[in-house]
């Protein structure tokens, strides 16, 4: 599962909703692209303090790749692997 800032984080987490990753992905090379695609969603994007701001965007990245050691990362709950 993947990480994704929605209005959802407005109501209280609870133990059972939280989103608790355990695979981090180095995305520092593919940071600007990220938010350039983003703005194409013109409607899934606003100015901070909407949760999906460029802002916002850079925070989590920012956030989760310190928690890794890269500069930005996505994280994800993995739930199945398969090799």
């Amino acid at each position: 599962m993947i990480e994704t800032l929605s209005e959802t984080e407005f109501a209280p987490s609870t133990k059972e909703d939280s989103f608790i990753p355990n695979v981090f992905v180095d995305i520092s090379e593919f940071m600007n692209k990220k938010i350039e695609i983003m703005k194409v969603f013109e409607s899934e994007i606003a100015e901070h303090p909407f949760p999906r701001s460029e802002r916002n965007l850079r925070a989590l990245a920012t956030l989760r790749g310190a928690t890794c050691g890269y500069e930005y990362a996505e994280s994800f709950v993995l739930l199945k692997e398969i090799r």
